[in-house]
């Protein structure tokens, strides 16, 4: 078995996440449970998104070994098992960087609800402190955030991204997306109502 549906969809959802600017260089990371298996699709470490194939994803199994591919998966690999084991309805996990919710995580300000689609679909987004990237002191905060908010779907990461969860790879990368399009619309938000007198002279004659 190459896998190769499973693998070309993490390439599929990779290149999105990277169209979207939604990470830099070769960070980030996505996987999937392999359905109907004990195993799991993974980007290999150190490849950008932007470049991805098939052959950088390995399927591993629940302990970490790789048991098809070849390459070292992503140095995440441990919180992306941790939380599969911990939520087994989460069928897909994805990692990454985008902007305005590393600076919303960055000052200590949980996911905003600017708007109903949010908090409907979202939900609470809460942040976690900073630690080095695939340290295991990250691995904890990640899995501990996911089991002390079992409702939620993402997480916001202080100095580094966030992490969000689905039952199918389009919905993690839909959260993930919501996730960051609201993190920029309360920066726009925040700016407006800074500057909401000099709106209405402008605007309401």
């Amino acid at each position: 078995m190459d896998y190769k549906e499973i693998r070309n969809e993490i390439v599929k959802f990779c290149h999105l996440l990277y169209k979207k600017n939604y990470t830099q260089a070769s960070g980030g990371n996505v996987s999937c449970r392999v359905p109907g298996t004990n195993l799991f699709a993974i980007k290999k470490t150190g490849v950008s998104m932007a470049l991805m194939t098939e052959s950088d994803v390995v399927i591993v199994d629940e302990n970490g070994q790789v048991v098809y591919g070849n390459g070292k998966p992503s140095k995440e690999m441990g919180f992306h098992l941790g939380v599969f084991k911990l939520r087994p309805e989460v069928n897909a996990f994805i990692h990454c960087h985008p902007s305005y919710s590393i600076a919303l995580a960055n000052n200590e300000i949980e996911l905003p609800f600017v708007t109903v689609t949010s908090k409907k679909v979202v939900g609470h987004v809460p942040f976690i402190e900073p630690a080095p990237a695939g340290s295991d002191e990250l691995r904890e905060y990640v899995i501990r955030a996911f089991k002390e908010n079992p409702e939620s779907k993402g997480i916001l990461m202080k100095e580094h991204g966030i992490c969000t969860v689905g039952r199918s790879l389009e919905e993690a990368f839909n959260i993930a997306d919501l996730i960051e399009q609201t993190s920029k619309q309360a920066f726009i938000q925040v700016q407006v109502a800074a500057n909401r007198e000099l709106f209405k002279k402008i605007f309401n004659k």
